[in-house]
C-alpha cells in the first residue's frame, strides 16, 4: 500500500484530498498545527477518518518535522499547509513568510536525507504571477514570475525551492501552481465561500438581507476544489518532476457574476453593499491561466461546471446553519 502523507491535512483542500487518496487505496497521515481541532464554520461538518493517522506539529519547527517524516516514511507527500489569506499576509507578512517558506524548506530538508526520497508536491498558487493584463491571458507556466502581495512572494519562493531542490539534489519534486478554486467546505476567508455564507444566513433569516461586499471588478479563472485533488495526484502519478503545472480552467469569470449566481439561490431580495475593509491595497484585476501543459503531461481535466461549484457550497452552508434554526 502506497503511504502518503498530507500536511494541512484538516484544511479545506486536505479535506478533499485524503478523501480521495483513501478512495484510491492509499494509507494517509497528516500534518496539522497543534490543538489545530475543527474550527467553525470554516471546515465544518468533515471529521477526520479514523484509519488516517494524525501528526501535530509546527511547520517551522523542523526537528519536529523531520522526525515525523522519518518515522512514517511515506512514500509520497502532499505539502498544503500554508498561511493562505492574501488580506492576512498584508497584516502580516512575517508570520506568512516564516510559515510558506521555513516550513516548505523543512519539509525538503526533511526528504534530502531519505533514501530513498518520497515524491514531494509544493503547492504554490497564481498569486505569483502578479499583475497580468488582458493579452497575457490565458498565462502559461513559462510567464515571468512577480507577485504583489507577501502572499505570492512567499509562494513564490516556495515554488522556486521546490525547483532548486530538484536540480541540486535530483530529488523527486513536483510543482503545483493552482489557480483560484473553491467548493464545500472552504473557509469564509475566501470571496465565494463568505458570500455562500452570507447569503445561507440570509435565507435562513438568521441575517438582514444586505450582502457586504469587496472589489467586484475583477475576473477569476475558478476551478472546484474536487477536480484540484485530482490534479494533485495526477501530478505524482503521471506527472514530470521540477516542473510547474498551473491548475485551472482556463475560464475567467467575472466575480460580479459568480456573485449574482450565489444571490439567486435564495428566495430572498438582497442588497449588495461595498464594504471598505473588505478591499486590498493591490489587487489583481484579471488572472486566467492555460492549463494545456497539465492536460498534455498529465492528462487532467477540470470535470465540474461551476454553477455546480457555487450550488453545493451554498448548500453546504445551508446544512450548516439550519441547526441553529431548529
Amino acid at each position: 500500500m502506497v503511504k502518503a502523507l498530507v500536511t494541512g491535512i484538516k484544511g479545506f483542500v486536505g479535506s478533499h484530498l485524503t478523501e480521495l487518496l483513501l478512495e484510491k487505496g492509499y494509507e494517509v497521515a497528516g500534518l496539522c498545527t497543534a490543538g489545530n481541532i475543527v474550527e467553525k464554520p470554516s471546515r465544518a461538518y468533515w471529521t477526520l477518518p479514523k484509519e488516517v493517522k494524525l501528526f501535530e506539529a509546527d511547520l517551522r519547527d523542523g526537528e519536529q518535522i523531520s522526525k515525523i517524516i522519518i518515522s512514517f516514511s511515506p512514500d509520497v507527500i502532499f505539502h498544503l499547509a500554508a498561511q493562505s489569506s492574501v488580506k492576512l499576509s498584508f497584516e502580516n507578512p512575517i508570520d506568512t513568510f516564516s510559515v510558506n517558506i521555513i516550513g516548505s524548506l523543512n519539509i525538503l530538508e526533511s526528504i534530502s536525507g531519505m533514501k530513498p526520497p518520497p515524491k514531494t508536491l509544493m503547492v504554490a498558487s497564481s498569486e505569483i504571477y502578479g499583475l497580468l493584463k488582458p493579452e497575457d491571458m490565458p498565462v502559461t507556466e513559462d510567464f515571468p514570475l512577480a507577485p504583489v502581495n507577501p502572499y505570492g512572494v512567499s509562494k513564490a519562493t516556495v515554488d522556486m525551492l521546490g525547483y532548486q531542490y530538484y536540480k541540486s539534489y535530483q530529488l523527486p519534486v513536483y510543482l503545483a501552481r493552482a489557480f483560484s478554486h473553491s467548493g464545500p467546505r472552504q473557509r469564509t476567508a475566501a470571496v465565494l465561500s463568505d458570500w455562500s455564507f452570507q447569503t445561507a444566513k440570509i435565507e435562513l433569516g438568521l441575517s438582514t438581507p444586505e450582502i457586504k461586499v469587496g472589489n467586484l471588478d475583477v475576473t477569476r479563472d475558478y476551478t472546484d476544489v474536487r477536480d484540484v485533488v485530482k490534479a494533485y495526484l495526477a501530478i505524482i502519478e503521471r506527472g514530470k518532476p521540477g516542473k510547474p503545472y498551473n491548475i485551472c480552467s482556463g475560464n475567467g469569470y467575472r466575480i460580479k457574476d459568480l456573485l449574482e449566481i450565489i444571490t439567486s439561490f435564495s428566495s430572498k431580495k438582497i442588497k449588495v453593499v461595498s464594504d471598505p475593509s473588505r478591499l486590498r491595497p493591490v489587487d489583481i484585476p484579471i488572472l486566467i491561466g492555460s492549463p494545456e501543459k497539465i492536460q498534455t503531461d498529465v492528462g487532467w481535466k477540470p470535470d465540474i461546471n461551476i454553477n455546480k461549484t457555487l450550488r453545493d457550497l451554498y448548500i453546504y452552508w445551508i446544512d450548516y446553519l439550519t441547526p441553529q434554526i431548529e
